[in-house]
This record gives structure tokens, sequence and C-alpha cells, in this order.
């Protein structure tokens, strides 16, 4: 039986009407349809990360990672660079900025907490920085960064302030513009529900001014040889740097489509309430949730802490009941954690399922749990704890 529920990490489970929107033949990238696609993508991504007309907004080849390479698009040599990690993606931030000259610090958090806004603002008063990055949500552990607080704290002593919203767009509040942040970028495959292959992001009026010809980036990532390109196509005309993923475009438009008549403000409720529901069942098992503070929750991932039982064991079980979640990769917590994806399309029927095969799962492996108890407390969680409505149980 081929038939699952997605609850990776990303990708999570898509929609049949977004895949069905990419199902086109003899769809070229000068075409009117393709066009028109982008066209609505690049202006619907400024509602979705929250900016108005002064951000450019940029659609371009490859996924998260490529669209954090290249904000080094906004960098010159000598720059020097914060990196605020609270996990293995964070990290990412280091590993990529270490292939170019700048200079790059970072602070790091303990596996299951975040980096304190004010020892961020402490480091920026001492030094100044070009740039600050940070994760909004890791998805290596599921932390949950204070990203409008931090920007609050350090905005008047750093140049650009960049934010990975790859696990957290599409299902966490973002508010880029009002929080004054330059960059905040994202990837098709997570909450916004489409399949891996685009990195999405918007830039500042001040970001922008920066993609002069000086600057560090490549050729392929540099977002000055695209900025022209998404400028044109907004506007409705054809124009071409390199081959844009043309199908998964239109299925994105498709997923767009959805998200505005579900409402983002509806949208962002309802991943609260699913993540909340897995919560209430992870613990009411008796197991640890991998973030250690309440307040660093995210309503996109949450890792799971074992006391006994090999995870993969876990992970591979409940594939063949049906259900596919990710493996830890925090290299302090290998072996002793898995991830529970619930973002996208995601909606409270797959937490019952979710916690009803974890806990047979489990309960076979012989992992000390109390059984029963989890799927009973997401009920009593959605019965008692919200008001359950359409919007609620599906997008």
């Amino acid at each position: 039986m081929t038939r699952k529920i997605l609850m990776h990490v990303g990708p999570e489970t898509i929609d049949y009407d977004v895949l069905l929107g990419g199902i086109k033949g003899d769809v070229g990238f000068t075409s009117k349809e393709f066009v028109d696609a982008m066209s609505f993508s690049l202006k619907f991504l400024r509602k979705l990360m929250g900016v108005g007309e002064s951000y450019q907004p940029f659609i371009i080849p490859g996924g998260g990672t490529s669209a954090m390479e290249s904000v080094t698009s906004l960098l010159r040599k000598g720059d020097k660079v914060l990196v605020v990690s609270n996990g293995v993606f964070g990290n990412r931030w280091i590993d990529i900025f270490s292939r170019y000259p700048v200079n790059v610090k970072a602070l790091k958090a303990k596996a299951g907490y975040y980096v304190k806004p004010e020892e961020i603002e402490e480091e920026v008063k001492k030094d100044h920085y070009t740039m600050v990055t940070m994760t909004h949500v890791e998805t290596s552990t599921g932390v949950r960064e204070p990203i409008a607080e931090v920007t609050k704290r350090i905005r008047d002593y750093v140049d650009l302030i960049v934010v990975d919203g790859v696990a957290s767009v599409g299902g966490e509040e973002v508010r880029a513009e009002d929080w004054k942040i330059d960059v905040f970028l994202t990837a098709s495959q997570k909450a916004i529900g489409t399949p891996p292959g685009a990195g999405l992001l918007v830039l500042s009026e001040n970001a922008t001014k920066r993609l002069g010809e000086d600057n560090i980036a490549g050729y392929y990532l540099n977002l000055k040889n695209w900025i022209g390109v998404m400028q044109s196509m907004e506007k409705g005309k054809a124009s071409y740097f390199s081959t844009l993923p043309v199908h998964l475009i239109l299925m994105i438009k498709k997923a767009f489509e959805l998200i505005e008549t579900e409402g983002i403000g509806n949208r962002i409720r309802r991943h609260e309430i699913v993540s909340s529901a897995i919560r209430k069942g992870i613990e009411a098992l008796g197991l640890e949730i991998v973030v250690k503070t309440p307040e660093a929750y995210s309503n996109t991932v949450t890792g799971v802490m074992l006391k006994k039982v090999n995870p993969n064991d876990v992970l591979s079980m409940s594939l063949t009941e049906g259900i596919e979640f990710a493996p830890g990769v925090h290299p302090d917590l290998v072996g002793k954690y898995f991830r529970i994806g619930h973002m996208g399309w995601v909606n409270i029927n797959d937490v019952i399922s979710a916690i009803a095969v974890i806990e047979r799962a489990l309960s076979k492996l012989g992992e000390p749990i109390n059984f029963g108890e989890g799927v009973k407390a997401v009920q009593e969680y959605l019965i008692n704890g919200i008001s359950i409505s359409s919007s609620n149980i599906a997008p």
C-alpha cells in the first residue's frame, strides 16, 4: 500500500490540487501561463512575508540552502557576519559563509535551547557587524527564536538582518517589514506545502541597494543577476537569466491561491492548534519534548525524546503503518530522538493518526509510555481547548 501521511519535516504531504496545478504539458518559460503564475506568486509572496511594495520578492531555483547562499549577494570582501545558531541548520550559515572572504563569528545554543536576545544584543554592541543571520524555526530541534524581540534590540547596531524562515513561513506569524528585517527567506517544500525545488525570499530596499558589482556572490545565486527577471515577471513580461522550475511555480501559484482562500491568519491558527495537540499527546504519553522552554515551541516541528527505544525502529514501524516521521539530526542528540513535522496542509485528524501510530509503535517496541493516554489527551484538547470549525479541521 502506497497511501501514507507524510509528517516529515519537509517535504510534507501535498494537497492534490497543488500537485495537479503543475500537471500541464507544453508550458514554456516565456508563455503567458507561466509568466502570469510567476507574477501572481511574486506578489503573493509579499503578503506571506508581511511586506509591502518597497520589498523585492525573488523565487529562484534550488531550495532553502540556495536562498541562504544567495544572501552573499549583499556582502563585500572583509564584511563581518554574526551567525545566531540554535542547531544544525543555524550552523549551515557558518558553512556557507566560510567559503567566502568574510569574517564570521557564531553564537550557539545548546540543543533544545535558543540564543537569548540579550546575548545577541551584547555581541553587536561590542563589534560592528554588516550582517546578522538568525533561524526562525530550527528544523533540527523545533526551537523557535524570538526574532521580533532580537531585531528590536539590534536594529540600530547592524546593517543587515537576515532570517531563515525555511521551517516557519506559512506556519508561523511573519511580519518582516514591521519587524524591520532586511531579508526573509524560505523554501517551497515546508509550510508552503509544495514540492522541493525553489528558494523564496524578500529583500528590503536597504538590502536591494547592496546588489552591486562588487558583491562576493558567484554567478548562479547572485541576486543581481535575478533581480531584473523578477521585476519583469512581476509586471507580466517574460524575462530570462536561467530557466526557472516552470511546473513547480505553477504548483506554488496554486498553493498560494489556496492559502489566500484559507486566509494567512487562519492558516497560522491551524498550525498553532495542530502543534499544540501534538505536544499534548506526546506529553501525555510521558515523553519529553526536545525544546526545553515552552515559549520556544514552534508551530511546525516537534522533536520527541525517547528513553529506551531506538528512534529508527520507531520510524520504521510507523512507516509500515502509514505515517512517515523524520529522524533526529542534531549531533548532540543522535539516537535519542525523532521529529514530527506538522506543517503545510496538515489537519487535526492527522494529529490523532500520528499520536495513535506513535503509541502503538512505542508500546510494541518496549518504550515505557502511558499507553492510550496520548490519543485521549489530543481528543480532550480538541474538544475542550478549541472551538472546532471547518477552518481548524482542514485547510
